[in-house]
């Protein structure tokens, strides 16, 4: 559902199940933005999330989770710039990813 909609508010997405892969095809300076789920098979959404800032320090990350217990966690140990909380109204989305998508 959240590509769908990000696609329908013209956003281009590139949209991955498997984090490894995610991590192989990541390519540096390409992404204008990463959200990234918490709970993820494989390699939790952290441990991607330092993998990326490994090959691109740049990068603009935010997590998305459902979790409570996931997301004090996340929010205590890791300088994202936001959390996004599932679930999440479309627009309230949209207008999350826009903003950080023009702040610097």
């Amino acid at each position: 559902m959240l590509k769908i909609v990000l696609e329908q508010n013209e956003f281009i997405v590139d949209y991955y199940c498997n984090p490894i892969l995610a991590l192989d095809d990541f390519n540096s300076n390409f992404y204008d933005l990463i959200i990234l789920d918490i709970k993820m098979p494989y390699i939790n959404g952290l441990q991607l999330y330092r993998e990326i800032k490994k090959r691109d320090i740049k990068s603009k990350i935010c997590f998305m989770t459902a979790g409570e217990t996931l997301f004090n966690i996340a929010y205590k140990f890791s300088p994202v710039y936001t959390f996004i909380r599932k679930p999440v109204e479309n627009k309230e989305l949209i207008r999350i990813i826009n903003d950080l998508l023009n702040h610097e």
